[in-house]
């Protein structure tokens, strides 16, 4: 029932079986169009959301970078295609590539899959260029992740 309606009550007391009565055994009467207190609160409109996420943290393991973002709502996985803007370096020298990234929209993180597994005595960077357009990390929202 939502706030504005109007809402009336019929009831009809059936010839035998189960009716309505009171303690003493007394059958309710049938009535009819009965007003109806509406008590439905107004749903109040949600608020806007217009924070974009923000990078949170980020750990490497093999090939899989993990990057973690603080938002208050989920991220949107279908805004993110390919590398979409992701970098990774390494103190080796020795070159890595971003050849994919999925979002986990409840987790709120992008997974990189690396060209290759990193080492654990690297360090490792990432760097994250939002696009003019197109493929970008994005929140259920619509708000753009900044670079970083």
């Amino acid at each position: 029932v939502t706030p504005t309606e109007t809402v009336k009550v019929n009831y009809t007391k059936p010839a035998s079986g189960a009716v309505v009565q009171d303690a003493a055994g007394n059958d309710a009467v049938s009535f009819s169009d009965q007003a109806v207190t509406n008590n439905t609160p107004a749903t109040p409109a949600a608020p806007t959301d217009t924070t974009p996420p923000v990078f949170n943290s980020a750990a490497v393991n093999g090939s899989q970078l993990v990057i973690t973002y603080t938002e208050a709502n989920t991220l949107d996985p279908a805004a993110l295609a390919g590398n979409a803007g992701f970098t990774v370096s390494s103190t080796t020298g020795t070159a890595i590539t971003v050849s994919g990234a999925v979002v986990h929209a409840t987790n709120k993180t992008v997974t990189l899959t690396l060209s290759r597994a990193v080492t654990q005595a690297e360090t490792v960077k990432v760097n994250y260029t939002k696009p003019a357009s197109g493929a970008v990390v994005q929140d259920a929202a619509g708000n753009d992740a900044v670079s970083f």
